[in-house]
């Protein structure tokens, strides 16, 4: 039997983190994904400021530098109202670059190998077995024992679901497209609440390299109710820009229409036990507002490595050891989640987010404290401070 120190479980951007830091911290790793590297992956394909970061700590600074700055926002609210607002950052010279997921995850696994990891591309995982010592891993072509595991299997988290580990279903879900358009568009990223979408929204994302990433996103439930077909919103949407009828005229699509599932309760998922941590999408971290979880994968990665780092030279794998883990995604998120699921609500009432783009568009700075919530700088529960409210509301 095959033997490594930590087994990490899918290659999306908080395994492939985790692993880069376990590797670089002379811990043998191994990496497994079901696909073959580059692969695609359903995303927006925009990096935040905190995803930045963790690259530049993974020496990938400079790789990510040439990709596209987001210079602006533009939203429409369910009036029809238009709010465009420029990129301040907070914290860098930057606030977000738009990365394409291929690219972007295929990158951070090369990270990790260059740092040595071991790479198992094209091997699905099929079960991990808890009953002996230690942690072993069955696929259909090999067999492989583990001092830890570090589960980050994405939104529909199998092997977590199978270990018992979820508690709940994912809630969000959304589907998006690349289009190729002859006008290579430079223009702002674009996200629209349509009156026929909240609560939810349609997005448009130059990619700068001559594609556009479009979608569209809801809650779950609305979907199995059979209120809403998404595919349908996308298709109505191309068809007619909210703000610009003809913007759609020059494209055609690159590829079908693909649907993802988002898991945004952190309660949702147990993200520890003995000898097991779990990261990323599968521990509930896609923010409840924005549907954004590539930085918040990459960080529980990082914070994944950490931890296993001191179980490894501790010879600790308990689940209480390990709870530091969970208690430090909680510090760092649910205070933050629960704000995001109250904007979330309002996302409901048109007539409050007509009201609050009114507001906003006679108020550059509310606006900018807006757009530094939309792309993760700042913390959505500033939008309830008792200023903002009365800016908002009064």
């Amino acid at each position: 039997m095959e033997r490594t120190e930590v087994a990490v479980i899918g290659a999306g951007p908080g395994g492939a983190t985790a692993a880069y830091f376990l590797a670089e911290a002379g811990i043998k790793v191994t990496l497994f994904d079901k696909k073959t590297f580059p692969r695609d992956k359903t995303c927006g394909d925009m990096v935040t400021a905190e995803g930045l970061q963790v690259l530049e700590q993974m020496q990938l600074g400079e790789w990510s530098s040439p990709f596209k700055k987001v210079g602006a926002l533009r939203f429409t609210s369910p009036a029809a109202a238009v709010l465009d607002i420029p990129v301040m950052p907070v914290r860098s010279d930057t606030a977000a670059r738009i990365i394409p997921r291929r690219e972007l995850d295929h990158e951070l696994v090369r990270a990790a190998v260059r740092a040595g990891a071991g790479l198992r591309d094209g091997v699905c995982v099929s079960d991990i077995d808890l009953g002996g010592p230690r942690p072993v891993i069955r696929s259909d072509s090999m067999t492989m024992e583990a001092d830890m595991v570090i589960l980050a299997d994405g939104s529909r988290a199998p092997l977590t679901r199978r270990l018992g580990l979820v508690r709940e279903d994912f809630d969000l879900i959304a589907v998006q497209q690349y289009l190729f358009h002859d006008g290579d568009p430079a223009g702002p990223v674009e996200f629209h609440f349509q009156r026929t979408v909240i609560p939810g929204y349609t997005w448009l994302i130059p990619m700068g390299d001559g594609r556009l990433n479009i979608g569209a996103g809801t809650f779950t439930s609305r979907v199995r109710r059979n209120e809403l077909d998404l595919k349908a919103v996308l298709e109505s949407f191309k068809s007619a820009h909210p703000v610009e009828r003809d913007f759609f005229k020059d494209a055609r699509p690159d590829g079908p229409i693909k649907a993802h599932p988002l898991r945004t309760s952190l309660d949702g998922t147990q993200t520890h036990a003995a000898r097991i941590l779990v990261v990323g999408d599968a521990a509930g971290l896609v923010s409840p507002f924005t549907g954004e979880g590539i930085a918040s994968a990459m960080w529980s990665g990082k914070q994944a490595a950490g931890r296993a780092k001191l179980a490894l030279t501790a010879g600790d794998f308990s689940a209480g050891f390990l709870s530091t883990y969970t208690r430090d995604l909680r510090s760092r998120y649910s205070a933050d989640k629960r704000a995001g699921r109250a904007l979330r609500r309002i996302l409901k009432n048109p007539s409050l987010l007509d009201h609050a783009f009114k507001r906003m568009q006679g108020d550059p700075g509310l606006a900018q404290l807006f757009m530094h919530v939309f792309l993760d700088e700042r913390s959505p529960r500033l939008m309830f401070g008792m200023k903002t409210l009365l800016r908002l509301l009064l």
